[in-house]
């Protein structure tokens, strides 16, 4: 093959990668606007009272991919008027998970939680436990990562530093322990980024369903728990997944009937 040969077939190549990198990026931007004018109207319905409409608007909103803590937030607020207990749940943790920090989720969840039947009481933990769960799950996985990056610009400066004073032992250490917080905020992050995208933690939808001994829809009854109750999904056969809840009870449950988180 002679070298001109070889320049049009590169020539070729380099054309339709530019071609293809266009049209993506005018997907992008289409379908961007689309989601911004979704959200437009969704807001508008809603503020018109047209709660399904709104509630449709948003739904759509996330079917393209748009899940944000925000969006997830405003649907639950939109089931939370049709008097939709689950999903009024269900998408308040989902906003609350990619926004733990954010206080008016929060308490709008505990509002919805107030509408759950079953009041549990949970298994207690030692507070050592508990208090480090809290902290690591206080940001979220964006959050974690806005801290790892600013440790490690602060550590930066302070080994720049580090080069012109006289206490370098001081300094050195500085260094070191911000590089320490920069790859714990980091490894917070990638926890609750697993968690954010595969989530073991489930919202009952359907109003109530008795809870199973085995997988199998002959299996004893143990118990009845109730539409928007939250629990933790332990293994699964077939149609069926074992579940915990927070008081410790386990049991088996078909799967169609909740949403994972």
């Amino acid at each position: 093959m002679n070298i001109a040969k070889q320049k049009r077939i590169w020539f070729r190549i380099g054309r339709m990668l530019l071609l293809l990198l266009l049209v993506s990026g005018q997907w992008s931007v289409v379908s961007g606007q689309s989601a911004n004018e979704l959200y437009k109207t969704a807001s508008a319905q809603y503020k018109a009272g047209q709660f399904e409409q709104a509630q449709a608007s948003y739904e759509k909103i996330i079917s393209q991919g748009y899940r944000t803590s925000e969006v997830y937030y405003n649907l639950g607020n939109c089931y939370f008027k049709l008097n939709n207990t689950g999903k009024t749940i269900l998408n308040f943790e989902h906003a609350h998970k990619l926004a733990p920090e954010d206080e008016d989720i929060a308490h709008n969840l505990k509002i919805a939680q107030l509408k759950v039947v079953d009041k549990l009481i949970p298994v207690p933990q030692m507070a050592i436990v508990s208090n480090w769960n809290s902290f690591t799950t206080s940001q979220s996985s964006k959050g974690w990562g806005v801290f790892a990056l600013g440790f490690v610009w602060i550590a930066l400066i302070v080994f720049a530093v580090y080069l012109f004073v006289a206490k370098k032992g001081f300094v050195l250490f500085l260094g070191i322990l911000l590089l320490f917080l920069s790859i714990a905020s980091g490894s917070f992050a990638f926890k609750q980024s697993n968690a954010e995208e595969d989530s073991s933690e489930a919202v009952l939808l359907t109003e109530n369903v008795n809870v199973k001994s085995a997988p199998d829809a002959n299996g004893t009854d143990l118990f009845t728990i109730h539409e928007g109750i939250k629990f933790q999904i332990l293994d699964h056969v077939g149609n069926w997944n074992k579940i915990r809840l927070a008081d410790g009870k386990v049991g088996w449950v078909e799967k169609n009937l909740f949403e994972k988180i």
